[in-house]
């Protein structure tokens, strides 16, 4: 990947295209690498004064952004970067900085020679120290082999990546390499959807720039899933890219016919199985009569398909769990739905922290997750079978949300069930004329504040969330029921 400020593209009628490199570059390459390889031993310094040698008007990104991937290359495959000095600079800089600031020369001499004899050294050696671990100050220790037809080739890769930092969103296809890109996606915490058209499974990726929360995150885990896909056999990309500048939207279209552009590369990617481990654990333990199968792999419901973490099996019924990475309400919503027409028993786990809004019939957790509630839900579903739901409705007023867990069944299903002789309202179901009676009652109250209805709502069993579909709105002023509001609206 390189900076933004690198990125070159080309636009034309609503399209976009990184200018990727070719044959025309390979010289400019060569000497890239040349320099790289006579710097070995050096300063960095003196290396980027070598790479500023090559620049032009028209070349200059290109130029930073081939040295910038040759960096990377050297970082994460064997070249070394080392300090210039025996001291470390930190515990340098912090001695001096601790003696206050000087405003001569003579000042500035002093300090340097307490610090000298303070870490058994020279003065010089303390003035080499000070900044040694500064960019430009860096000794290049060693260089790994590579030709310039492979490094232009990661350029490619990173303009193309860079790219997808500005995507709305990215849908691709991919002939083979399925499991291991399905299994990134998880891994990398990306919010997809998966659909079959044409008889193809469709990824259909949500952008870096569609979020608003931990954009730049979101945007490498992004990044790092395009090699996958340029590695697969046959495979397409489109995208739609924001322009920052004029708020414009472009439209990138690539495919497999442009494959000699990109190298045979797999891009790192950490991954922490404890998690995983640890949910199969607690799982089993808490309920050890069920079957726990981690990565049970694709499942296809209908048009749609889902990746979930874990199958909970028991008998010949099932329960899938799927653990969330970034997500957004919306997202959640899209997935709600999809998922009540696959008719499929899925629980979505999801942290707090990665999301805006609390969706519905989600189970969010900060730091542990909650394994006494997802069990709970997990029961429920193998109590019954999905879709053969029989409710009674003799009750005044009915609770949603507590037949929803009970049945482990989102909300939204149990409110499909609620006959037309009742209301709903907040988390509630109200018969008509019970409703009625509340609004008559809520009304002759003539209500300043929350608390001037609680006795009401108490006597016909309701919370305060059948206030809005009564035609009030909640102000909280504190933290305190009393100093709650009630407006009119």
């Amino acid at each position: 990947m390189l900076p933004r400020e690198l990125l070159e593209v080309r636009k034309w009628k609503g399209k976009i295209l990184p200018k990727f490199a070719g044959e025309k570059d390979y010289i400019l390459a060569e000497k890239i690498i040349g320099i790289f390889k006579a710097g070995k031993g050096k300063r960095y310094g003196s290396l980027l004064s070598a790479l500023r040698s090559l620049e032009n008007a028209r070349n200059y990104k290109k130029v930073r952004g081939l040295a910038r991937v040759m960096e990377n290359f050297c970082v994460d495959k064997a070249c070394m970067f080392d300090i210039s000095s025996s001291l470390d600079p930190v515990e340098v800089r912090m001695y001096l900085f601790e003696r206050g600031y000087v405003t001569t020369k003579k000042e500035r001499q002093r300090i340097i020679e307490y610090a000298a004899r303070y870490f058994n050294t020279t003065p010089n050696e303390i003035e080499k120290a000070m900044f040694a671990d500064r960019e430009e100050e860096l000794i290049l220790t060693d260089v790994r082999r590579i030709d310039s037809s492979t490094l232009i080739r990661l350029y490619n890769l990173s303009l193309l990546q860079t790219t997808m930092f500005n995507a709305l969103r990215l849908t691709f296809w991919v002939s083979s390499n399925h499991k291991e890109i399905f299994r990134r996606i998880k891994w990398l915490g990306l919010m997809y959807e998966l659909y079959e058209e044409n008889g193809q499974i469709i990824a259909d990726i949500t952008g870096p720039a569609s979020i608003l929360k931990m954009t730049r995150k979101y945007g490498t885990g992004i990044a790092k899933l395009i090699p996958s896909i340029v590695k697969a056999e046959k495979w397409w990309i489109k995208a739609e890219i924001l322009d920052e500048h004029s708020n414009k939207i472009y439209f990138l279209e690539i495919d497999d016919g442009n494959k000699e552009l990109f190298p045979e590369y797999d891009e790192k990617v950490e991954y922490d199985s404890a998690l995983e481990e640890e949910f199969a654990r607690k799982i089993k333990a808490i309920k050890p009569d069920v079957e726990v199968i981690r990565e049970p792999g694709v499942i296809r419901t209908g048009r749609y398909a889902f990746i979930p973490d874990f199958l909970i099996k028991k008998g010949k019924k099932e329960v899938y769990v799927e653990i969330a990475g970034f997500w957004t309400s919306e997202y959640m919503k899209r997935k709600a739905e999809k998922i009540k027409q696959a008719s499929i028993p899925l629980i979505v786990v999801a942290r707090e922290e990665y999301g805006d809004e609390k969706p519905e019939d989600v189970i969010l957790f900060t730091r542990r997750i909650p394994y006494n509630e997802i069990v709970k839900r997990i029961n429920c579903y193998l109590r019954r079978d999905l879709g053969e739901i029989e409710l009674e409705f003799e009750e005044d007023t009915i609770d949603l949300k507590e037949l929803s867990e009970s049945y482990g069944t989102p909300i939204t299903e149990i409110a499909s069930l609620i006959p037309e002789s009742y209301i709903l309202a907040g988390n509630h179901a109200v018969r008509k004329e019970v409703f009625e009676r509340i609004r008559l009652e809520v009304e002759d109250a003539r209500p300043e504040k929350l608390s001037d209805v609680l006795p009401i709502l108490e006597k016909y069993k309701v919370g305060h969330d059948v206030l809005p579909a009564l035609g009030y709105r909640i102000v909280w002023t504190g933290l305190s029921v009393e100093d709650a509001l009630l407006v009119k609206s």
